[in-house]
């Protein structure tokens, strides 16, 4: 399939029925299907979940087994495939699943969310199985999922996994757990699954993408909206990246930004502590109400990684896209990174247009958090508004000689 191509499948179907939200103000819907499995078609992406398939493990072999037994309890033996989708048309006994186009943002949104074994062991032996053996598999798909990564963690909460691939997991996160060492919470850091500390590993790896020159530098097109949008995917891109370079470890761009991962969650939280004062500042009379913001709950608590008090609870989607404009800052220099100037000043020189410009945004989109962290004119922009203010603060610096 070409890059942007537009990913439409048709699937026809034995019996569906369609159930819209319980919620009247809501447009959600979702279809249960009933289809044949030799019906099933080939290539639906399966970025959008979070765990890799493993055709070698016991539960996988039972799907297959259980696929070729002729005994039309395909459907009753496993959970089914979940979809995440942008549309669904139902036409003439089939139902036009749209998955939107062939990009990383899209991939990250739509696909199959839960049941990527059920559809792998499909998909591979359905040319070898005996036309005599009719077997269906149950479709769930839903429809304008906001939160992805809240609901393809919650249907792939039950899924065992391998102790020894936790363990390998875990070994390939030393270079941050070096980076970090000297952090008030660096133990408080979940390596393993179940664990049961306040930030889970991948947060790490989130704002590391987010600040990521390599994989974004200055002239790309893209945005790191991945952080975000699509945690699964941040991670898969994080073991990629172990994995490519293990043998020049050097070379792992994780690696190179691991060294500036305490200044990188000082910021982090420092744009947690200012936001409500900033937005304040942006305002006419200075005396808007933050907690009023959608997406903004007025309730004190404590920064995520150094405990810092703060006002408010911000939803990651008003976060990500100040954050990732900081990469504006650094550079690479010598096989290493470093900030060109300091990112504080920086978010101090610019935070009240940086959270206008964020809230403005998700206004314009229907008050949406959700859809302003994942607007790439958003996240573009922010980064612009950084890049400026860098620019401007070196022309002072060498005005001063």
């Amino acid at each position: 399939m070409k890059n942007n191509e537009e990913m439409k499948f048709t699937i026809p179907y034995a019996s569906a029925v369609r159930i819209k939200s319980p919620y009247p103000s809501s447009d959600n819907y979702t279809w249960h299907a009933y289809v044949n499995v030799k019906d099933m078609p080939k290539n639906i992406p399966t970025e959008v979940n979070p765990r890799e398939t493993n055709m070698k493990t016991k539960v996988a072999k039972n799907l297959v087994n259980s696929l070729e037994t002729s005994d039309q309890s395909f459907y009753k033996k496993n959970r089914g495939i979940l979809f995440s989708t942008k549309k669904v048309i139902n036409s003439m006994g089939a139902l036009i699943v749209d998955m939107g186009k062939n990009n990383d943002d899209d991939k990250s949104k739509y696909g199959i969310l839960d049941g990527g074994h059920t559809y792998k062991a499909i998909i591979d032996n359905n040319d070898t199985l005996d036309d005599t053996n009719v077997q269906f598999v149950h479709l769930e798909i839903m429809t304008a999922i906001d939160d992805i990564d809240s609901m393809a963690s919650a249907r792939n909460s039950s899924v065992q996994v391998d102790d020894k691939a936790i363990a390998e997991l875990a070994n390939k996160f030393e270079f941050i757990k070096e980076a970090i060492k000297n952090e008030p919470f660096s133990n408080n850091i979940s390596y393993k699954q179940n664990e049961n500390k306040d930030i889970d590993t991948v947060d790490i790896v989130r704002i590391m993408y987010a600040l990521n020159i390599f994989k974004y530098p200055e002239t790309s097109l893209k945005q790191p909206i991945q952080s975000y949008s699509g945690k699964a995917q941040v991670l898969k891109d994080y073991l990629s990246e172990y994995d490519r370079h293990e043998k020049s470890s050097s070379e792992n761009p994780y690696k190179k930004l691991a060294i500036l991962l305490p200044s990188m969650a000082r910021l982090y939280d420092t744009i947690e502590q200012d936001i409500g004062q900033a937005y304040k500042e942006g305002t006419e009379d200075g005396k808007a109400r933050f907690g009023k913001v959608k997406g903004v709950e007025a309730k004190p608590g404590t920064s995520k990684y150094y405990k810092n008090p703060i006002d408010y609870q911000v939803s990651q989607g008003l976060l990500f896209p100040i954050l990732g404009g900081f990469r504006a800052l650094i550079k690479e220099d010598d096989n290493s990174v470093e900030w060109e100037i300091d990112p504080i000043k920086i978010w101090r020189k610019t935070c009240v247009k940086l959270v206008a410009n964020t809230i403005s945004m998700s206004r314009q989109l229907g008050n949406n958090p959700q859809s302003a962290g994942k607007s790439s004119t958003l996240w573009s922009q922010n980064f612009d508004t950084i890049n400026t203010a860098k620019m401007k603060e070196q022309m002072r610096q060498l005005s001063k000689g």
